[in-house]
């Protein structure tokens, strides 16, 4: 089960590797001044700081630039802006490509650096200072005692972009209310443009799509059909019986793009709910023993999509954990079709197991919408003292 998990891990790794473009239109200002238009690779911003994937309209070769190599870059649509510059991130300046937030009597730039942002204010006299925003990640990953010094840091960065503000009364007052959002510090810089400034010029406000910057997101409906080939649970009065049988499902899921990360990837998520089903085991032609139940089923895993088309195929895997519940074996003689003698009832309660799902299917655009077809197959871990399943499925979904 393991090294058919990591071959198929494997092969969409190797596929995702063939097609990590996620091309936006842009273009790249050479540092000459020129300006080449044609199709930027649209990643994280903390890849977007180390390179521009770029390739020049009617060109099919691409070409990778580093900080340095061009002036900048910027998409389409007043979208991301992207400039050279020699900033302080690691402790020793370093060209990176800066996202410019705000160009003015303040200038205010973004670099993203191990899954942090630095924030630099540059006042048109050239002093700098820096504001950095840490992730969830830096403080897990560092000792309790360690969380002093990062109080510190952030309040001597505080002090220092407050003195660089100290021009402008409200841009202070902003910077008191310790929001570190982008949009937040974008309004403090323009509060501080709009202050200082005699001239009656306006600050250029680098403004994109906010959208750009979250995945997007998907919620769905999904029916499915499941034959289980295997099922077995430890509660069972039988234990060396097997009961075979199939069932209908519904469910609910959401789906989030990953497109920055890599092209056609998701995650997602889904609870499926199975109304009771019966299945039978026969030890004879009269002596049967029937295994009753409802099934809540929670899954968790990534998608793949390929190619570009209005149709795609797709490729997913995860993990799952069932909960029966309501379950019932009753072991009986079949007196005639309509009649059972029941020799023994149990009632089992709750029970529950885990384990991997592997699948593949189709995925059609209806719209902003899109609809899907899938099979899939379901195998609890083993060993395992809360279950045995094996099962086979067919799911339809429509995503929002």
């Amino acid at each position: 089960m393991k090294k058919i998990i990591l071959f198929v891990m494997l092969a969409i790794s190797a596929t995702m590797t063939k097609a990590q473009t996620n091309p936006k239109p842009g273009f790249i200002i050479t540092n000459t001044g020129d300006t080449i238009r044609g199709i930027i690779d649209f990643r994280t911003n903390q890849k977007l700081s180390k390179q521009c994937d770029f390739w020049a309209n009617g060109e099919t070769k691409g070409k990778t630039y580093k900080p340095g190599d061009i002036e900048g870059f910027r998409f389409d649509n007043n979208g991301k802006y992207f400039v050279s510059r020699r900033l302080n991130v690691t402790g020793n300046p370093e060209l990176y490509f800066a996202e410019f937030m705000v160009n003015g009597k303040m200038n205010l730039y973004c670099v993203s650096y191990n899954s942090d942002d630095y924030f630099f204010f540059e006042r048109e006299d050239g002093e700098m200072a820096q504001l950095v925003n840490r992730s969830l990640d830096y403080a897990s990953n560092h000792a309790i005692e360690k969380e002093k010094d990062i109080l510190a840091e952030k309040k001597e960065q505080y002090g220092k972009v407050t003195m660089l503000l100290k021009d402008s009364w409200t841009a202070v007052e902003d910077m008191k209310e310790k929001d570190m959002s982008r949009k937040k510090l974008v309004n403090v810089v323009r509060d501080y443009h709009k202050d200082v400034c005699t001239d009656g010029s306006m600050c250029m406000v680098y403004s994109y799509d906010e959208k750009a910057d979250k995945s997007k997101t998907h919620f769905k409906a999904f029916a499915g059909y499941a034959y289980y080939s295997k099922e077995r649970t430890d509660h069972q009065a039988f234990p060396n019986e097997n009961y075979p049988g199939s069932a209908f499902e519904i469910g609910i899921g959401v789906e989030v793009d990953l497109e920055r990360v890599m092209k056609g990837f998701s995650i997602e998520g889904g609870l499926a709910f199975s109304p009771k089903a019966s299945s039978e085991h026969k030890k004879t032609e009269s002596v049967i023993t029937c295994y009753e139940k409802g099934r809540i089923t929670f899954a968790f895993g990534a998608v793949k999509r390929f190619g570009n088309g209005n149709i795609q195929p797709l490729v997913r895997c995860g993990g799952f954990v069932v909960s029966h519940f309501g379950a019932k074996e009753i072991f009986g003689s079949r007196v005639s079709e309509k009649y059972s003698y029941h020799f023994s009832e149990t009632s089992w309660g709750n029970t529950t197991h885990w384990g991997a799902y592997l699948g593949a299917g189709a995925q059609m655009a209806v719209g902003k919408h899109y609809v899907r077809l899938h099979g899939d197959w379901y195998k609890s871990i083993e060993p395992s003292s809360l279950g045995n399943m094996m099962k086979w499925g067919v799911t339809a979904e429509f995503g929002l």
